[in-house]
């Protein structure tokens, strides 16, 4: 909970934001709001709301002492139903405005019985006995007994549209509910009502009184209700915060970057930065990081997971003084001094939770490397003056709304406020003068965010995602299985997002997946919060893996994986080795490196010499015909120790600060090892060979530069795989390549996940004969999720220069502004060479992508990202698993796609594909007019008959709405475009099923695939404007050469010209 939430609301406690703090505190203010005067609570004229409050208050604290005598005299074993009722809670409900509640009967609804006790118009009041917990089952406890109290009512709503709040009590505590079925974890206000009456804590009945009275719930529909009207309120009003929020951060990084750069004690870091030992971009990097520990500090406090659940509270009294919540309301109250000693506080509680912790201040060892010194080397004993640390504090703890300033609610902070905060981010760049000692970020075109093509999805989409990707896995992970063999089968479950960002997607999966492992461990569909968190534990640290190109991306990830993870008490989780930095792209497999080099890899790209790329096509040709495939067989691979040590090091625990060293420890270990380098090296090389520089080898080469290296041939990976050694100097260059395009193999990142060595070719139709390696049954990951970049990989010239030359980039055509970067070869030699490097990168990845057969469907012409990325998650499942991922719509209707989505059709591997248009802008960032869809895959040991289909849909709801959903087979599609075999695209259910009808009366015009033509119809061109402009005159040159018009033609003795419709006044030739 909140520690300003608590000072204000001290019986009170908020869980999922259904009515957040801020909105609570404007209901009890009574300011900018609706539905808050007299008369919204039905109240006589002239009567005011704090008169009835405080008459409620008087008769109720009367009732609270007859029920507190009799609660005292009840035996050990009774549930205290009818005290707790007639003694205490019936007169709270009457006092509210609900009269005298009667009892009501279980409703029935799917096949299920929900006991709830009472019922007010559209509101289910769940009343249970005192002595009966709300997050627990009580045997033979009517109303208990199957499902804990709160669950109960939570199941209710989320099963019927015509309940959307309620209440449940046991008269200790009572809960304010939502309908939440898109949510996983628990939703709820609690009023702790014995703390409140004890304590006569009478603010807090205030707002007891005003949002449970009856007038809250009472309305013709219930979205019409005002918890409802206010909820929605609040969820909209997030939207301004949230991007309040992006811009507190900035703030907060800039604050601090300039703060330590200005200091007088950091001339170290001056030095550091002027000398060029530490870049203005690792020196934001290491700034990013220390907003991380604080965002990560924020969360922790405000949910109270940080301390030890055995801190004493004079530990936790001491803490106070060194804890953020501190430092936050003194940013709220003081601009701060040139003093120091703020934030040396704050560095001695970081670096206490990353090594030792403090029993003292009943700090744990969080360990971690994002708490390490490393993390922030350079700033490490610097000083920053109070000013600056409360300036970045203040932006980063409140925001401001229409001039009222807001505290933010990091107890509910999620991993799509994270995600959305960190994709601002990635559009600036640092820009440092240590002379003035000045940090500033600027916003450039073309940064990180366009080169990663990141665009945050909306959690509605990922649910929607879920929904068909997750949930069928999950339900078969359980399916026919004792509780301890569906746990068992939950945990060995591998999810994996290729491309994962901050982790949203992650996220989201692993909340669903431990709400069923939870689920299954307490027998309860609504399990208590104590086993959710247990469950997310286990979920995240043996189930969750991620690939993203940005380094702080990744770490972001790991840190809002962690904020779902935290148990008082414990070490942050070790999620070094399951969340990884590398081009999920540029990587090969097994397969692909026991067939050798191909010869295309030396085809030139930008900077290479055709003549010696011709050469080394010609020697790796010679080189490959006869040989035998000494390369690692895949007999070799399934007698590598690699997979069985990744296993054991899942394994191995993680629940203590000596657990995580030790697993850090094997892990290093492990990526030390004399196999695990040999396969890494081997794997580098043949990525390396596409986009090795191909130059003749005279060396050194003139101007002093780098001399040419001998480019990686077939023989070099024979020779390395029958001796182990490479030249040295070749070894580096393979290195260099591997970290500049950051190279990422599959097999070697999760040994444990691709741990068999079958391979086999796809089972396309006899137009696709490529090997295309399909996973085992077991081989892979279980649920391949993402909403990856889509982005072509070419370089943009107009983006490129945008901040760095504006007058190349607002060059009038792409004539002149080839001319002016060329000029540049003498103007600026330097940016010269740096666009030739990216225009190099961009040439190189798209030149593996065709060339290199790991993308045999995809890896055509102008090679765009999704729909690599499509093919990629196509094959990281294992048989039975799924694949789900946010793509645009062109992956099924585009002709350069068509050969993947014939694939999908013909081996029945499609299972929906919901297509969207962005008119009601569910992505921001990009235009309305695009579309885009959610691609959902089957294992091909899961076939699907029929595939699920929904187009131009505007809302996920459209998804559900039966008649716009509609199903294809591959046979159906086969009907309709039998040429293209691409998707066709209906608007209703009942449109394709008359075009079904009609196609299967009426053939096709002509049938490419049989040869049949029933029509007879042949398809000429006519004259067009392109290719027959010769044949077209003005009038003015016809009357110049003697024409005259006669009727509708221009004529003379040997031709005769016609009038047609062009934008220009043409007339065309006609002899005759």
């Amino acid at each position: 909970m909140l520690v300003r939430s608590k000072a204000t609301f001290p019986t009170l406690r908020s869980e999922g934001a259904i009515l957040p703090p801020d909105l609570l505190r404007r209901i009890q203010e009574g300011r900018t709001l609706d539905g808050l005067t007299p008369g919204d609570y039905h109240l006589p004229a002239g009567t005011r709301l704090n008169e009835a409050v405080g008459r409620s208050w008087n008769a109720l604290r009367g009732a609270w002492a007859a029920f507190s005598s009799a609660r005292r005299q009840l035996p050990e074993a009774d549930p205290g139903t009818t005290v707790t009722r007639e003694r205490w809670l019936l007169h709270l409900f009457a006092e509210l405005g609900y009269g005298r509640l009667l009892p009501g009967r279980a409703v029935e609804l799917n096949g299920k019985s929900y006991p709830i006790s009472h019922h007010y118009g559209h509101a289910p009041l769940h009343l249970v006995g005192c002595n009966v917990p709300l997050d627990r089952r009580s045997a033979g406890v009517a109303g208990a007994a199957r499902r804990s109290p709160h669950s109960l009512v939570q199941e209710f709503l989320n099963a019927t549209k015509a309940n959307l709040w309620g209440f449940v009590s046991n008269g200790l505590k009572l809960r304010i509910l939502r309908d939440n079925v898109s949510l996983v974890r628990q939703a709820y206000v609690e009023f702790d009502l014995e703390a409140m009456m004890e304590g006569e804590v009478y603010s807090d009945f205030v707002l007891l009184w005003l949002l449970v009275h009856q007038s809250r719930v009472e309305s013709a529909r219930p979205e019409e209700c005002w918890l409802e009207r206010w909820s929605q309120a609040a969820a909209l009003e997030g939207v301004p915060v949230l991007d309040k929020l992006r811009q507190g951060v900035e703030a907060a990084i800039t604050a601090l970057g300039q703060g330590l750069l200005e200091h007088p004690a950091n001339r170290e870091l001056r030095d550091s930065l002027r000398q060029g030992l530490l870049t203005p971009q690792d020196y934001y990097r290491q700034l990013l990081r220390l907003v991380y520990r604080l965002l990560f500090l924020f969360v922790a406090e405000d949910r109270e997971l940080l301390l030890t659940p055995a801190a004493s509270a004079e530990a936790k009294r001491r803490y106070h003084y060194y804890s953020t919540a501190r430092l936050r309301a003194m940013a709220e109250r003081y601009a701060g001094t040139q003093h120091a000693d703020l934030f040396a506080g704050l560095e001695l509680v970081m670096n206490l939770l990353g090594t030792t912790g403090e029993p003292a201040l009943g700090l744990p060892a969080l360990g971690s490397f994002l708490f390490s010194q490393e993390a922030t080397r350079d700033l490490h004993g610097c000083q920053l003056a109070n000013r600056q640390l409360l300036k970045a504090t203040r932006a980063l703890a409140f925001t401001e709304v229409q001039g009222v300033r807001r505290p933010v609610d990091y107890q509910h902070l999620g991993s799509e406020e994270l995600g959305s905060v960190y994709e601002s981010l990635l559009e600036l760049h640092p820009e440092i003068d240590t002379a003035a000692a000045t940090f500033t970020l600027k916003t450039a075109s073309g940064n990180e965010r366009k080169t990663t093509g990141s665009y945050y999805t909306p959690s509605s989409l990922i649910n929607l995602l879920l929904d068909s990707a997750l949930d069928p896995v999950l339900d078969e992970a359980v399916k026919g299985k004792t509780a301890a063999e569906a746990e068992a089968a939950i945990r060995h479950l591998k999810i994996v997002d290729p491309a994962c960002g901050s982790g949203h997607f992650l996220i989201a999966a692993a909340q669903r997946t431990a709400k069923r492992l939870a689920a299954v461990r307490t027998g309860d569909d609504e399990p208590a919060p104590e086993a959710l968190r247990q469950a997310l534990r286990d979920v995240i640290s043996h189930c969750i893996y991620g690939v993203d190109l940005n380094e702080m991306a990744a770490e972001l990830c790991k840190v809002a994986l962690w904020l779902e993870a935290l148990e008082p008490g414990k070490p942050l989780s070790f999620l070094e080795h399951r969340i990884r930095v590398g081009n999920s792209l540029l990587g090969t497999t097994r397969a692909l490196m026991a067939e050798g080099i191909p010869d295309d890899a030396f085809t030139p790209i930008e900077g290479d010499d055709r003549q010696a790329a011709s050469a080394l096509k010609r020697r790796n040709r010679q080189e490959r015909q006869g040989a035998q495939p000494i390369f690692e067989t895949f007999a070799e691979a399934a007698a590598s120790p690699l997979p069985l040590h990744f296993v054991e090091l899942d394994e191995l625990p993680d629940d203590s600060p000596t657990a995580v060293r030790q697993k850090e420890a094997r892990f290093a270990e492990l990526l030390a090892s004399e196999d695990y380098t040999l396969a890494e090296l081997l794997a580098d090389a043949w990525c390396a060979a596409f986009v090795w520089p191909k130059i003749p080898l005279p060396n050194p080469l003139p101007g002093g530069e780098r001399k040419v290296v001998k480019p990686i041939t077939q023989a070099d990976l024979f020779k390395l795989r029958a001796t182990r050694v490479l030249p040295e100097e070749q070894k580096r260059e393979v290195k260099r390549l591997a970290k500049h395009y950051k190279f990422f193999h599959w097999h070697l990142a999760f040994p444990e996940v691709f741990n068999s060595t079958a391979s086999g070719t796809s089972a396309l139709s006899p137009l696709f004969p490529i090997s295309y390696p399909l996973s085992p049954t077991n081989d892979g990951f279980d649920v391949v999720l993402g909403n990856p970049p889509w982005e072509r990989i070419k370089i943009q010239e107009k983006e490129w220069f945008a901040a760095r030359r504006p007058e190349i980039a607002n060059a009038r055509n792409a004539s002149e502004r080839g001319k002016l970067i060329r000029a540049l070869k003498d103007e600026d030699p330097e940016l010269y060479q740096a666009f030739a490097q990216a225009k190099r990168q961009a040439e190189g990845e798209s030149h593996y992508a065709r060339s290199s057969g790991r993308y045999p469907l995809t890896g055509r012409g102008d090679v765009n990202t999704y729909p690599l990325f499509a093919e990629l998650g196509r094959s990281l499942p294992n048989q039975r698993g799924r694949m789900g991922m946010i793509l645009p719509s062109g992956i099924a209707t585009d002709d350069t796609t068509k050969f993947f989505f014939q694939a999908l059709v013909e081996t029945k591997t499609l299972a929906s594909l919901f297509d969207f248009e962005n008119r009601q802008k569910l992505f921001p960032g990009i235009d309305s007019r695009i579309k885009f869809c959610l691609l959902t895959l089957s294992g091909a040991a899961r076939p699907v008959q029929a595939a699920e289909f929904v187009f131009f849909a505007l809302d996920p709801a459209d998804v559900r709405d039966t008649d716009k959903r509609f199903t294809l087979s591959p046979e159906d599609i086969a009907l309709l475009n039998p040429n293209t075999k691409t998707c066709p695209v209906f608007r209703t259910r009942r449109d394709a099923e008359i075009t079904k009808a009609i196609y299967r009366r009426v053939p096709v015009l002509v049938n490419e695939g049989t040869g049949d033509d029933p029509w007879g119809i042949k398809f000429m061109r006519m004259f067009d404007m392109s290719n027959d402009s010769g044949l077209f005159k003005t009038r003015e040159q016809l009357e110049a050469q003697g024409f005259t018009l006669r009727g509708n033609h221009f004529v003379n003795n040997h031709s005769r010209f016609a009038r047609v419709k062009t934008p220009s006044p043409l007339v065309g030739e006609g002899r005759g």
